[in-house]
């Protein structure tokens, strides 16, 4: 239970540093680009639909890093090792580019108020169950992580 708690923690704590990053990095970009949208409705709501997009680039682009690379953030202190950092990045990647396809499909297809409230809904629960699942899939004993601990 206590591994259990180690990595979860350390999958939000550096998951949120990321969808920080990402939120400031998309607020910028709406900033910028701000003048060369015309403010309708769909643009606004296409517009705001691609929020988590950021973060989900650089998600994959953790996930895709080699091992000489070295990730400081990621590896320093923590209990896993490189590989499944990958395989959390990527699990976290597709839940980031997840929500942005269904906001935009949403955006789409629901009035203003339903695209909304799913947007405002959708992140916290997708991302909470995705970081405790990708926590209970990270604790699990693995027959390789065994055989490491063996010496063999």
């Amino acid at each position: 239970m206590i591994r259990f708690a180690r990595v979860f923690w350390s999958i939000v704590w550096r998951s949120l540093v990321i969808i920080m990053l990402g939120a400031g990095i998309s607020w910028g970009l709406s900033q910028l680009l701000y003048s060369l949208f015309v403010q309708s409705e769909f643009s606004i709501k296409f517009r705001l639909s691609l929020t988590f997009l950021p973060a989900s680039i650089m998600f994959a682009l953790l996930a895709m890093r080699t091992n000489e690379i070295r990730n400081f953030l990621f590896e320093q202190r923590s209990g896993m090792p490189s590989v499944k950092w990958r395989q959390t990045c990527a699990g976290l990647a597709v839940c980031a580019f997840s929500i942005v396809i269904v906001s935009c499909v949403a955006a789409l297809t629901l009035n203003t108020d339903t695209w909304f409230a799913l947007r405002a809904l959708l992140p916290l629960p997708l991302f909470l169950l995705f970081w405790v699942g990708l926590a209970i899939w990270q604790t699990l004993d693995d027959p390789a992580d065994r055989l490491a601990k063996s010496g063999l």
